[in-house]
């Protein structure tokens, strides 16, 4: 990767993409334990499964491109997070757990959905269009 515009793997900025997108998840797990303990549970494991899947991409990173990586990331991070809203929301929990007021389950899927999409237009127009 020759060219100074190209996105480029490093330790820190990919961890803290992963952990920035990650750590509310792992945060709500543990307010759910004095709440339940099968939902605090499952919320920790998506924390887990996401991560775990962000580290796999990190350990096979010479196989394609940082720019690739992120791409593939962000979705999951979207995905995983959608999952957690749900499961919070199931068990009666989301809510409860926000401090300084309350923002509906439906209006934060949207969120997911808008910022994860917006990110990765962002990348593709910095790093991901070929001149």
């Amino acid at each position: 990767m020759t060219e100074s515009n190209q996105m480029q793997w490093n330790l820190g900025g990919w961890l803290g993409a992963q952990l920035g997108g990650t750590v509310w998840i792992l945060v709500a797990g543990i307010l759910s334990l004095w709440v339940s303990v099968n939902t605090a549970i499952v919320v920790i494991s998506l924390f887990v499964i996401a991560n775990v899947i962000g580290l796999a991409i990190w350990r096979r990173r010479e196989r394609f491109s940082a720019y690739a990586g992120i791409q593939i990331l962000l979705p999951i991070l979207g995905v995983v997070g959608s999952a957690t809203v749900y499961v919070l929301d199931r068990s009666s929990i989301y809510e409860s757990l926000q401090v300084g007021g309350t923002v509906s389950a439906r209006y934060t899927y949207g969120v997911i959905i808008f910022v994860v999409a917006a990110l990765m237009l962002v990348f593709y127009f910095q790093f991901g269009r070929k001149p």
